[in-house]
């Protein structure tokens, strides 16, 4: 399956039940999102699908293709760190 992360697309082949969190992290190398609590109470792992927060924690891999998924990694403008940062 392919997903869109901070405007790169990737191909991802495990499991579409695995949540995004560990898709993120062990798989794309983006750190930025945390665990925490593992139940989306937190916020911790929390990232913007389609402009809207998420808790990644709790969301699969297979709710994501064809979305636009942006993590903390995805919010500078290429040069300058955003604020958030």
């Amino acid at each position: 399956m392919q997903i869109r992360v901070n405007g790169k697309l990737f191909r991802v082949e495990k499991e579409p039940d695995r949540p995004l969190l560990w898709v993120l992290r062990d798989e794309l190398g983006l750190t930025g999102t945390k665990y925490s609590c593992g139940l989306g109470i937190c916020g911790t792992c929390a990232i913007h699908i389609d402009g809207v927060a998420t808790r990644s924690c709790v969301t699969m891999l297979s709710a994501v293709s064809g979305r636009a998924i942006l993590t903390i990694e995805g919010l500078n403008n290429g040069k300058d760190l955003h604020p958030v940062q």
